[in-house]
């Protein structure tokens, strides 16, 4: 998700100090070497597959100071053999990257995916099309440091690479909605917030950066055989799930223009898990035991109106519905903060949801950007979403 997801280049290493340790009786004299030596790999002949690939393993020798010393080591990574740092500190347009992380042993090791991400940020891969299908040269080297601030550079080693498309930037999570007699005004209509809503990515879940396709849930009161679906795009019937045979919630069905309606057997609170990944539905009775918590209301207040106490509309209101999603159409002419939360203030939700995310029990004021939105938010799963509206 864009606030679930922040692009991290981690490098993995051994720490602890070994021969590259300071182990001089005496004070010696630091000398400054013009570089070093970085090790070509016995493997450096093959091609390093790195979307099946955990580490390239590297090994150095250490820079001639004079004495054994406590040594910090970088590895630098480029396409085109050059080393051309950025023109400013906020310009983007350095030749090469330095990858995150360090070593204090002459074993470096460089991590699979950080190279990957690399290599598609610095070649400017847009699709899978971009990538050439007979890999790339990568052209390595290491940045050695002490802490007195001496610094020098490796000689620079080849490496044969096949990288991998991903999306530097990481897709929305793909929502999936509810929709049926059951659900919202029971209209079976296209409206959000009226007739549909979205269903919650389980947070902390893991999503494909380029699909946004993962694992989706919702909790919520289902009553006895009143029919419901999931749709991927509200008013389109194209992709849906629904019932194999007999309203059976135990047999769904994907896009099979045959499938009935799922029905319960017994009113109650049922969860929904649905993974558009390995396009998996489970529907399962929730235990009495786990009943959610039920609120008749839910109240919204911000900078928008003077911090003044706002009821939210409940979606679902159907006759002998216990709503949990919760929709109110905000208009924010300046930016602005908010929070759910129940009278009396005594329970409330905040944090940094915008424009979808989780709201936190008791977190701080939410901010949203000036704008017209139509908010949805669903008090069990904590889901809200901030829906633009033109």
């Amino acid at each position: 998700m864009k606030n679930i997801k922040i692009l991290t280049l981690a490098l993995a290493g051994l720490l602890g100090f070994t021969a590259c340790d300071d182990d001089n009786d005496s004070n010696p004299v630091v000398q400054q070497p013009e570089t070093f030596q970085l090790n070509t790999p016995a493997l450096a002949g093959n091609t390093y597959d790195l979307e099946h690939t955990q580490s390239i393993a590297l090994t150095c020798k250490q820079p001639e100071y004079g004495y054994t010393a406590a040594v910090v080591y970088y590895l630098q990574m480029s396409l085109d053999g050059t080393w051309v740092p950025a023109t400013s500190a906020e310009a983007d347009d350095a030749t090469f990257v330095e990858l995150d992380g360090s070593f204090t042993t002459c074993e470096l090791a460089m991590d699979a995916t950080a190279v990957n991400r690399n290599i598609v940020k610095l070649a400017g891969y847009e699709s899978a099309a971009d990538v050439p299908a007979d890999g790339v040269t990568l052209y390595v080297r290491s940045r050695a440091t002490l802490a007195s601030g001496y610094e020098c550079f490796s000689n620079v080693i080849e490496l044969k690479v096949q990288p991998h498309y991903v999306a530097l930037v990481s897709a929305d999570p793909e929502l999936w909605y509810l929709i049926g007699g059951c659900i919202g005004d029971g209209s079976w209509g296209s409206e959000i917030g009226v007739s549909v809503f979205p269903m919650s990515p389980v947070e902390n879940g893991v999503f494909d950066d380029v699909t946004g396709q993962g694992p989706l849930t919702y909790t919520g009161y289902f009553p006895a055989d009143m029919g419901f679906k999931l749709v991927k795009i509200p008013g389109k019937w194209d992709d849906q799930w629904g019932a194999k045979a007999d309203n059976s919630i135990t047999d769904p069905v994907k896009n099979d223009g045959a499938s009935g309606d799922f029905k319960v057997k017994t009113s109650g609170y049922y969860r929904i898990d649905l993974d558009t990944k390995k396009d998996e539905l489970i529907i399962t009775a929730v235990d009495e035991a786990d009943t959610p918590k039920e609120y008749t209301q839910m109240l919204i207040a911000g900078g928008f109106n003077g911090w003044a106490e706002a009821e939210m509309s409940p979606v679902t209101t159907i006759e002998g519905a216990k709503n949990n999603v919760w929709c109110y159409d905000l208009n924010a002419t300046e930016d602005t903060k908010l929070l759910f939360f129940q009278s009396g203030w005594g329970t409330k939700w905040g944090g940094t949801a915008f424009p979808y995310g989780w709201a936190a029990m008791g977190g701080a004021d939410m901010e949203v950007p000036a704008g017209t939105y139509r908010i949805i938010f669903d008090h069990i799963s904590r889901y809200c979403h901030f829906y633009t509206v033109e």
